[in-house]
């Protein structure tokens, strides 16, 4: 078959395994080490980012600014339940140099998704990209994934992300306070007046605000840049 996709990815104990793309239907790749070593320069040990995921001992690999955008995307989005880097090489022949996409997701219906980081600049419209996307979405048709292109974000957006993922993880909630702050917001209202309103300890209710406000069960204007003292926040109609 000339359309045929080759795979190459790592087994559970680490060793590389190559085969057409459509027998990994069913694989858990975000469970695997990746394929790509990050690049290594003298005087440093690497030019990758690592990122953890909330509350998982694992980190993936972003080799650029992009690719770190794109994890904390992956990260926000409550469909997608699992995350790994560099999973998958992919070919149209066996052992011959292919592309490997940023990220492979496990979505919250069972479903596979590769996440494809668009190159900046004439290259995300060149002839070289072109290749690369006819090569990933004919994987994903005969693999069963989805194929996603991550566009890249808005500044403001990115940034106002950059500094809610510090309080991504599960040890900045409280259910207790929570409760409180739901109630708190209930009507818009600046951040800091809010925490105020509380009658709560400052930090630590600051600290669990901006974990529901990652956790979408407090809403801000994404689009604005997040101020405490004078940004509005309000609670989702659901979480009441």
């Amino acid at each position: 078959m000339n359309d045929l996709v080759w795979a190459q990815f790592r087994s559970r104990a680490g060793r590389l395994i190559e085969r057409p793309v459509r027998q990994l239907r069913g694989e858990k790749l975000e469970e695997r080490a990746g394929v790509l070593e990050p690049p290594r320069y003298r005087g440093r040990r690497a030019i990758t980012t690592w990122w953890r995921p909330a509350d998982r001992a694992g980190h993936v690999g972003c080799a650029t600014l992009g690719a770190l955008e794109a994890a904390i995307s992956l990260e926000l989005d409550p469909q997608v339940t699992a995350f790994a880097s560099w999973p998958v090489r992919l070919s149209r022949a066996p052992s011959t140099d292919g592309y490997v996409p940023d990220f492979f997701a496990r979505l919250s219906d069972g479903q596979a998704c590769l996440l494809l980081r668009r190159p900046s600049g004439g290259a995300a419209s060149g002839d070289a990209w072109g290749r690369t996307m006819k090569l990933v979405t004919a994987a994903g048709e005969q693999a069963g994934w989805q194929v996603r292109v991550h566009e890249g974000d808005d500044a403001v957006m990115t940034r106002n992300r950059q500094r809610l993922a510090r309080y991504r993880h599960e040890r900045m909630a409280c259910p207790d306070t929570a409760r409180v702050l739901r109630e708190v917001f209930a009507r818009p209202r600046p951040f800091d007046g809010g925490i105020q309103a509380s009658g709560l300890p400052p930090l630590r209710t600051a600290a669990c605000g901006l974990h529901l406000i990652w956790r979408g069960e407090l809403l801000i204007d994404w689009n604005r840049p997040f101020t405490p003292g004078s940004s509005l926040v309000w609670t989702r109609r659901e979480a009441l």
